[in-house]
């Protein structure tokens, strides 16, 4: 295996580092604001993914719709994920600020208009506004590091920002029971309109807008086939094993549209190059497509445990838990630390590779230690392996988002970022669904064997055992029925459910192994620090270095370009004889910025 890097993907007389990110040189109080701005509506954006579930038993009380109970989070998950790569390529287009502000917006509209819902089919309606809002704020959170911070200067940020996104999954499920509770569920909504508004202001007044200056092509074709390829796709997987059966005739038609569209798409992208909504071309840079195969089997494997595992938990071992954010606490912390931690790693070595090794053993090791769990594992020894598996997901999250970064030329960065999001969201939806499948299944032949004459209504719902209330209820039918027989019912289906959940967490091991043999073929990468993008352009003889510092890179050509009222601004401290050349002038934009690009404040 060499470790020498890839060209970038359609670049061949550029590299992806080689445009120093026109924010580069604004005041570091600015960058701190800007990105505080962006990480509070994020926060916000990633909170209505994980608070609607507390709310939503309430919700069914005051407006009915039981058969509708799903929906409201199935309409948030397809209007935040469907759109995310098109406006990836659009605010690459266009500049990241307008995206963020209209992104802002509409969720705050959305979200008010939800509190104020009077019938359930409105409040479905309403959390899709809310999704296209944080479908505009998710695609330009990540992508808004590249505009201001060097490649090694990233990784902080991004494992903060990354850890913010965790964060709102540890806080949304016990914001949600506490603001239910204490004020209405209508303020599980409300609480975003304030809280919206004050990052709009800041991200108005102090974020920069920066956008090409060269011809733009906005693929509108292209934009409508991907979308109209993913949302039948993740209706499928959201449908499938839970409202429907796999065969049903919607079921099946939802993934015959979406292969239909996806060859479709295929066929009319695959000569657009550049200027494709999605560029294909990305997935000839090793790094991207590397990055791209470990987040599909990440959110198969690790987002498919994590939603199993308060099952495991309440399920298997009778876990009490006030809310359900507590049952999965342990290794939301360690998403937490795994993100930090990842960014402080990447920002004081410059490199990923030894790191994205480790964490993808870690992944392997995760679940299958978890997979050795029974009905009596000691707690501690439970939480442990948690926190370890939630190490291993937050050291991928920013990690990889950092290679696509790194991996593409400047004007690719928005859709690279977004459809990495993108891959790894429907990852997790494939996961979730197919493991649901092989779960519901497995559960109704192990109980039926034990017991092959009634407890129907356990086999088809296992839920039961995570419900005080209803586990009573069904408790004393047994023992109205068959005194003595409940406990004896009891603690067989929690062993059933012990075998069969940690099963999955096994398959989700042998995911991440996949995972990890495509993490060894990523090319060994240093990633640049703001010196050396300001004063390493040129080599000896008159070479000049990828501002990403590759290891063995190949020399680029005289032509690259180099800003160099940026450079000149910032070498004033640097000694004559130390200076780097010169480039010869070239174009810029109207204000000063980056050539290419146009900066309007």
């Amino acid at each position: 295996m060499s470790d020498r890097p890839d060209p970038p993907a359609g670049a061949a007389a550029t590299g992806p580092a080689a445009e120093i990110p026109p924010g580069l040189t604004l005041p570091t109080r600015r960058k701190i604001v800007i990105m505080l701005s962006i990480m509070t509506t994020l926060f916000l954006a990633a909170l209505d993914q994980t608070i609607m579930g507390v709310a939503l038993p309430r919700v069914i009380g005051d407006l009915g719709g039981l058969d509708l109970y799903a929906w409201p989070i199935t309409s948030y998950l397809l209007a935040s994920t469907a759109l995310v790569p098109v406006i990836g390529r659009l605010s690459d287009l266009y500049g990241r600020k307008p995206f963020v502000l209209i992104g802002i917006v509409i969720f705050v509209g959305g979200s008010a208009l939800a509190g104020a819902a009077g019938s359930m089919w409105e409040l479905i309606g309403f959390r899709a506004v809310q999704g296209l809002g944080a479908a505009f704020i998710m695609a330009n959170a990540f992508t808004a590091l590249g505009d201001y911070f060097a490649p090694a200067e990233r990784g902080r940020w991004m494992g903060l920002v990354a850890a913010t996104f965790a964060l709102a999954s540890v806080i949304g499920p016990l914001a949600g029971g506490v603001i239910t509770d204490e004020l209405s569920w209508r303020w599980v909504f409300y609480i975003n309109v304030p809280v919206g508004a004050v990052s709009f202001l800041a991200v108005l007044t102090f974020m920069p807008w920066y956008r090409s200056a060269r011809k733009l092509h906005v693929d509108y074709r292209g934009g409508a086939l991907l979308v109209g390829t993913t949302v039948p796709l993740l209706l499928g997987f959201s449908w499938a094993g839970s409202q429907y059966a796999w065969g049903d005739p919607r079921v099946i038609g939802a993934f015959s549209i979406s292969a239909v569209l996806l060859v479709v798409f295929l066929l009319a992208e695959r000569g657009l190059g550049e200027s494709a909504i999605l560029p294909l071309i990305m997935f000839k840079q090793r790094a991207y497509a590397v990055a791209s195969v470990v987040m599909l089997v990440v959110g198969v494997g690790m987002f498919g445990t994590i939603q199993f595992m308060p099952l495991f938990l309440q399920g298997a071992q009778g876990v009490s838990a006030t809310s359900s954010g507590t049952i999965t606490m342990p290794m939301s912390i360690g998403i937490v630390i795994g993100a930090v931690i990842t960014g402080q790693v990447i920002s004081r070595t410059g490199g990923y590779r030894m790191l994205a090794l480790t964490g993808g053993l870690a992944m392997v090791a995760g679940p299958l230690l978890l997979s050795t769990l029974g009905v009596d594992s000691p707690q501690l020894e439970t939480s442990g392996y948690m926190v370890l598996t939630g190490i291993a997901v937050g050291t991928a999250m920013p990690l990889y988002s950092l290679i696509v970064q790194n991996s593409l030329p400047y004007r690719l960065l928005g859709v690279g970022v977004a459809s990495n999001q993108f891959i790894r969201q429907i990852g997790g939806t494939i996961g979730i669904a197919v493991f649901g499948a092989l779960f519901t299944s497995g559960f109704a032949t192990q109980l039926a064997k034990a017991f092959p004459d009634g407890l129907e209504r356990l086999k088809q719902n296992p839920q039961i055992l995570l419900d005080p209330r209803e586990l009573t209820l069904f408790r004393d039918q047994l023992e109205a029925d068959a005194p003595g027989r409940a406990e004896t019912v009891i603690a067989t289906a929690r062993g059933v459910i012990a075998t069969e959940v940690t099963d999955l967490f096994l398959i989700a091991a042998a995911c991440m192994v996949v995972g990890f043999v495509a993490a060894l073929l990523l090319p060994k990468i240093r990633f640049a620090s703001r010196e050396e993008l300001l004063q390493g352009m040129h080599q000896a003889g008159g070479e000049r270095r990828s501002a990403a510092a590759l290891d063995d890179s190949p020399a680029q050509p005289d032509d690259w370009p180099v800003p160099g009222a940026v450079a000149a601004k910032q070498m004033g401290a640097i000694p004559a004889a130390e200076r780097p050349l010169q480039p010869r002038p070239i174009a810029r934009g109207r204000r000063g910025g980056p050539p290419g690009l146009d900066r309007h404040d």
